[in-house]
């Protein structure tokens, strides 16, 4: 599925979602307000191949992988996600033209606290691994509210403090409460 565009289609979509989404003019969106609105329009190409990659396992009677583990390593999705859909350098120009980098939006992003270390890259590079071969797969797992605990030294003493992922990460998560389970 090709994603490419062009830019003066690609900066239309920005201002959509900015004055939709978020309720502000373009001129005087700040840079996390941009950086929101290019993750859901990432977001909402990722469901559209998500879409079409079930579909095509339905219609085929094709098994599907699901993965249960328990974090997953994923770093920050937005530099990710328009590099593996081809259209980072569609948005980077299209930015551009709107007086914004697109790494500056890149630093807007937290890293998503649902893992650390070893396990989590693992299952990470296993869901990178079948989206890359094509094949039908979903990861399940928690979402922590305050992900995996930060460490920091208070006197001499480790300390853990919580880790505020969500308010820039949340934009990524597709919410179904029809679907959520409590534990």
């Amino acid at each position: 599925m090709n994603f490419q565009q062009p830019v003066k289609q690609v900066q239309e979509q920005i201002r959509e979602k900015l004055s939709h989404d978020l309720s502000i003019d373009w001129q005087e969106a700040t840079d996390e307000q941009y950086y929101k609105a290019v993750a859901l329009i990432v977001r909402d190409l990722l469901a559209k191949r998500r879409k079409q990659c079930m579909d095509r396992a339905e219609k085929e009677h094709a098994k599907t992988v699901y993965y249960l583990c328990m974090e997953f390593l994923l770093g920050r999705s937005l530099k990710n996600n328009l590099f593996n859909l081809g259209i980072e350098e569609e948005f980077r120009e299209a930015l551009s033209g709107m007086g914004v980098k697109l790494d500056s939006l890149y630093e807007q992003e937290p890293d998503a606290g649902l893992g650390n270390g070893g396990l989590g890259r693992l299952a990470a590079c296993f869901l990178d691994a079948l989206a890359t071969g094509g094949y039908p797969a979903m990861g399940y797992s928690l979402r922590y509210e305050y992900g995996i605990f930060r460490q920091k030294l208070v006197d001499g003493w480790q300390t853990e403090l919580p880790d505020f992922w969500l308010p820039g990460g949340q934009v990524w998560l597709q919410e179904m409460p029809e679907r959520s389970v409590e534990v």
